[in-house]
C-alpha cells in the first residue's frame, strides 16, 4: 500500500518507494533529521554548485522523471553503458572523408581520412541520444569536435541503427561543429568556455557533464540551508526565482477555451529559452535574469524563417512561440511538457484538450477529417526534418493556410498531406480566411516581403503583432524614409526589448551624427540586448563636445560590450563583428587582428578577408587579401564583386567586366551587383547588353531605386542614340 506522505507546506501527496525505503529504527532513521543532516552535508562541501544526488534525497520522483529525459542524456562520457553507436570498424563518408569508429588504445576512437593520412581521435564524450547521438572527439588545445557522422539511434524498422552523415556543406573540423563553441553551454551546467585566442586553445570547465537540476533552478544552496531550517521563511524555499508559472485555468460560461486566472510572475520561460533558441548569448543565465539579458534571439525573418514566420532553419522554439496566440494567452511549456521529462502530459489530443473543450474541437465539424486520422498538432504545429531525421514542431499554433503557404514557397499542414489534391478542390474545403490571426500572418508576410513597403498597411496592424513579429518588420525599416523613421522613433519607447534592439537595429544605417542624435538616449537602457546593438551602431559617432554624465554612459556601454566579445573571439562571426567595432572607433591595428582572428578561425568565410582588403588599399595587399577571399569560396559574389572593383581602379578593364559579371551571375538577386555589372557595360559601349541586365533584375522583382534609376537613364541614352542614328541617316 503507498504511503502518504506531505511536503513543508502541508499538502499532502502519494509517496513513492524511493521516498520511503529507509528500514530500521534509531535516531538517523527519523526522516526529517536525516533529511536536515543531508542538507547541512551537501551546503558544507559542495562550495560551487549542488550535484543532482543531493536533490534526489527530497525529489526522488522529479529525479527520476529527469533521468529519463533528453536533458540528463544531453552529453555524458562515453562508456559501455551510454555509446549507442556500434564501434566495429564500419566506414561512413562525409564530404569525400571516411570516417571509421573503432575501440582501440584510445578506447572508443574515430579515424578520419584514409591510409598513411588517417588521425585517430578519442571519443570522451556521446551527445544526445535521440533520434541520433554524436561523438565528440578530443582535439589538441582543449577543443572538442562533434562529428558529423552520428550513430542514428532510431529502431531498425525506422530507417535506424546505422551510421549516419549529417547533411552540411561544413567540414568535419568547422568551429560550428566545435562543442566548446557552439554546443556546450546548452548540453552541460554552469558551463565556463574560457577561450584563449592567443594560443587558440580552451580550458573549458563545467560544474555537471549534463543538464541537470542547477541549469534550470540556479544555485541550491540556499535552498538546502532551507530545507534543513536554517532559514525557514525563506522566499522560493530558497531559490532565487520560482519557476512554477503553470497557473490555474478555468473555464468561463459559454467560453470553448479556457482562460489564464493570473498572469506568469516566474522565472520558466527564461529558465527554457535560455537554451531553446536560436540566439546570440549576451550574459550568464540565472533564473532572476530577464531572458533579454541572456539571448539576444534571431527575429522571424529570412533567411532563418519563412517569410510568415514559420520556421526554416534550426531555430528551436522560443522565435515561433513568441509570435502565438498561445503565448499571448499565458501558456507556459510546462502547460504542455511535464519539466523533468520534458514529455508531453497526455497522450494525442489530450494535451490541448487541457483547455479546449473536446465537443467544440476534436469533431470533424472543426478538424474537418474523419476521427481519429489527424491529430491537432498535424495541422496547427506542422513539422520539419533537421539532420535528416529529427522532426521538430514549429510553435506558432497557427491556422493552416495553404494559399498563403503556395504563393509564398513555405511548407503547410494540408499541402504535405494532400500534395495530390488541386488547390482550388483544397481551398473549398477549408473556411475562408476570417480568422483575425489568419489575416495577421497574411498581414506580416506581405509586409516581410520588401522592407515593408506598404506602410498604410503596417500601420494599422503594428500595435495588434506579437512584439517578436513587430520587431522582425521593425528592424527592416529605412531611416532614410521619413514616415519610415517617424515610426522607428516612436518604436524606441516601446516597452518591449525586442522592439527597442530591433530600432536600434534599424538606425544603423542612418549618417553617423543621425545615429547619435536619435539613439544616445538609449544609453543607458535597462535592457543588456538593447545595450549590445547599441554600442557597435553608435561606435565612432559620439560628437566631441558630451556632457560628463553622457562621456560615463559611453565609456561603460563600451566596456560592456568589449568585455562581451572578448569571451567569445572563438566564434569567427563575432571576431569579424568585434573588428568592425573596433574599425568604427578608429582602431585600425585592433581591427585588422580580429579579421585575421576571424580567419584562422575559418579560413572559408569570406568576408574578413573584404575587409582586410579595404585596410590595405592602395597596397600590394590589397590584390593578395582580395584573391585569398576568391580561393577560400569560388563561389563568393561578393569576393568576384570587390576583386571586379579592384581590377576598375587599376584601369584592367577586361578583368573588371569579367569580375562583375561573375558577381551578377552568382547573386542575380543582388541589386548591386546588377548596378555595377550594367555601368561597367555601359563604359565599354555595350549599352545594350546593360540595359537587359537592368532589365533582368527588374523583371526578377529585385530592382532597387539605383538600378531603376539607371535603366530609365540608359533608356533615355538608347532612345536619343536611336534617334540621332536615324538622323544621321
Amino acid at each position: 500500500m503507498a504511503s502518504i506522505c506531505s511536503d513543508y507546506s502541508g499538502a499532502k501527496f502519494e509517496c513513492d518507494k524511493a521516498t520511503v525505503a529507509y528500514r530500521g529504527k534509531g535516531l538517523l532513521n527519523t526522516p526529517w533529521l536525516r533529511l536536515k543532516i543531508l542538507c547541512l552535508f551537501a551546503i558544507l562541501y559542495a562550495p560551487l554548485a549542488v550535484a543532482d544526488s543531493a536533490c534526489g534525497a527530497c525529489h526522488a520522483k522529479e529525479v527520476a522523471l529527469w533521468e529519463q529525459s533528453h536533458h540528463a542524456k544531453a552529453m555524458l562520457p562515453a562508456t559501455q553503458e551510454t555509446v549507442a553507436g556500434v564501434f566495429d570498424g564500419s566506414v561512413t563518408r562525409y564530404k569525400d572523408l571516411a570516417f571509421r569508429f573503432t575501440i582501440g588504445e584510445l578506447g572508443y576512437q574515430v579515424s578520419i581520412g584514409e591510409g598513411a593520412t588517417a588521425e585517430t581521435y578519442a571519443i570522451d564524450y556521446v551527445f544526445g541520444f535521440t533520434p541520433l547521438q554524436q561523438y565528440l572527439a578530443r582535439l589538441p588545445r582543449g577543443r572538442y569536435q562533434a562529428i558529423p557522422v552520428a550513430w542514428d539511434t532510431r529502431p531498425q524498422s525506422a530507417g535506424g541503427q546505422r551510421w549516419y552523415a549529417l547533411e552540411s556543406d561544413l567540414n568535419w573540423d568547422h568551429p560550428g561543429f566545435t562543442w566548446n563553441t557552439s554546443c556546450a553551454s546548452c548540453h552541460s551546467t554552469n558551463l565556463v568556455k574560457a577561450y584563449d585566442p592567443a594560443s587558440d586553445s580552451f580550458a573549458t570547465r563545467f560544474d555537471e557533464v549534463n543538464v541537470s537540476c542547477a541549469a534550470c533552478h540556479g544555485d541550491a544552496k540556499a535552498h538546502l540551508a532551507w530545507a534543513a531550517g536554517a532559514k525557514p521563511n525563506t522566499l522560493n524555499a530558497g531559490f532565487a526565482a520560482s519557476l512554477k508559472d503553470g497557473g490555474q485555468w478555468a473555464w468561463h460560461q459559454d467560453q470553448a477555451i479556457a482562460s489564464r486566472e493570473s498572469p506568469p510572475v516566474g522565472a520558466q520561460l527564461s529558465s527554457c529559452a535560455q537554451c531553446h533558441t536560436r540566439s546570440e548569448q549576451i550574459g550568464s543565465w540565472h533564473p532572476k535574469a530577464e531572458l533579454f539579458d541572456h539571448v539576444s534571439p534571431v527575429l522571424p525573418h529570412q533567411p532563418f524563417y519563412y517569410q510568415d514566420g514559420q520556421i526554416r532553419d534550426e531555430v528551436f522554439e522560443l522565435g515561433s512561440f513568441l509570435q502565438s496566440r498561445m503565448h499571448a494567452a499565458g501558456v507556459v511549456c510546462s502547460n504542455c511538457h511535464e519539466p523533468h521529462s520534458a514529455k508531453l502530459r497526455a497522450e494525442g489530443d489530450g494535451v490541448c484538450m487541457q483547455c479546449h473543450k473536446a465537443d467544440t474541437f476534436a469533431v470533424p465539424s472543426h478538424h474537418r477529417h474523419q476521427t481519429g486520422s489527424a491529430g491537432c498538432v498535424d495541422c496547427h504545429m506542422p513539422a520539419t526534418v533537421y539532420m535528416g531525421v529529427d522532426a521538430r514542431r514549429d510553435h506558432r499554433f497557427v491556422i493552416p493556410d495553404p494559399a498563403l503557404s503556395k504563393s509564398l514557397g513555405s511548407p503547410d499542414a494540408c499541402r504535405s498531406c494532400h500534395a495530390e489534391m488541386p488547390m482550388a478542390k483544397l481551398s473549398e474545403r477549408l473556411p475562408k480566411v476570417t480568422s483575425p490571426s489568419q489575416k495577421k500572418t497574411r498581414d506580416f508576410a506581405t509586409l516581410a516581403d520588401g522592407g515593408v513597403a506598404n506602410m498604410a498597411l503596417y500601420q494599422s496592424i503594428v500595435d495588434t503583432l506579437s512584439p517578436i513579429r513587430e520587431a522582425s518588420l521593425l528592424a527592416q525599416l529605412s531611416p532614410y524614409d521619413y514616415a519610415q523613421q517617424n515610426v522607428l522613433l516612436s518604436k524606441l519607447q516601446s516597452p518591449s526589448p525586442l522592439v527597442r534592439a530591433a530600432g536600434v537595429r534599424a538606425f544603423a544605417q542612418a549618417p553617423s551624427a543621425e545615429r547619435w542624435r536619435r539613439l544616445s538616449a538609449l544609453l543607458a537602457d535597462n535592457s543588456k540586448m538593447v545595450r549590445m546593438e547599441l554600442a557597435p551602431v553608435l561606435a565612432g559617432t559620439a560628437p566631441a563636445q558630451l556632457s560628463q554624465a553622457q562621456s560615463a554612459q559611453l565609456a561603460a556601454l563600451f566596456t560592456e560590450y568589449e568585455s562581451l566579445m572578448n569571451t567569445h573571439l572563438d566564434s569567427p562571426q563575432i571576431a569579424a563583428n568585434f573588428a568592425n567595432y573596433q574599425l568604427a572607433r578608429g582602431r585600425l591595428a585592433e581591427a585588422a587582428e580580429l579579421y585575421q582572428q576571424a580567419i584562422k578561425l575559418d579560413a572559408a568565410f569570406v568576408y574578413p578577408y573584404l575587409q582586410l582588403a579595404m585596410l590595405t588599399r592602395g597596397s600590394d595587399a590589397e590584390l593578395s587579401w582580395l584573391q585569398e577571399a576568391q580561393q577560400a569560396d569560388v563561389k563568393s559574389a561578393d569576393a568576384a564583386y570587390q576583386l571586379g572593383l579592384y581590377w576598375v581602379r587599376a584601369k584592367e578593364y577586361a578583368r573588371a567586366l569579367a569580375g562583375l559579371k561573375q558577381a551578377f551571375d552568382l547573386a542575380p538577386h543582388r541589386p548591386e551587383f546588377a548596378y555595377g555589372y550594367a555601368v561597367a557595360l555601359e563604359n565599354r559601349g555595350q549599352l545594350d547588353e546593360a540595359i537587359t541586365v537592368l532589365k533582368t533584375v527588374a523583371s526578377r522583382g529585385h530592382a532597387s531605386p539605383l538600378t531603376s534609376d539607371l535603366l530609365s537613364l540608359y533608356l533615355q541614352k538608347r532612345s536619343g542614340r536611336d534617334a540621332g542614328n536615324a538622323l544621321i541617316k
